[in-house]
């Protein structure tokens, strides 16, 4: 009976790893430069292992092509079955240090992420609506 107990939670256990797994897509879903080329404004879709897990959106600031990519925000994007585009995750700088991400998904309400890449290291904070 012990012997039978170890196996369901060692197949419980495998199930939940791989459930909370997940890989980035190849390359960056889209990057933005800022109007006075300051910094760079990257996202990248990242997947589930399993079909039905969330995806999620990452958002990055570089401030020059020698810097590392600095993460200021990740959140859940609903994914349908059809692949992400540029109506799904919209990106526009609103200043030369200001940006917001749009993420839309397809039955739920809009969200956004306000990145501020002025401030050293540069922030994203998480809004409602776009």
């Amino acid at each position: 009976m012990a012997e039978r107990g170890g196996r369901f939670m060692c197949c419980a256990a495998l199930v939940l790893v791989a459930a909370c797994s997940e890989q980035d897509r190849a390359g960056d879903f889209a990057s933005l430069t800022a109007p006075g080329g300051q910094a760079v404004l990257t996202t990248t879709v990242v997947e589930p292992w399993f079909p039905q897990g969330p995806h999620q959106v990452v958002v990055y600031v570089q401030h020059d092509a020698s810097a590392a990519r600095i993460e200021v925000a990740r959140t859940e994007l609903a994914y349908d079955g059809v692949p992400f585009t540029n109506r799904n995750i919209g990106m526009r700088w609103i200043s030369g240090t200001e940006a917001l991400v749009c993420l839309r998904a397809t039955d739920r309400p809009d969200r956004s992420v306000y990145v501020n890449a002025r401030q050293q290291p540069p922030t994203g904070e998480l809004r409602n609506g776009c």
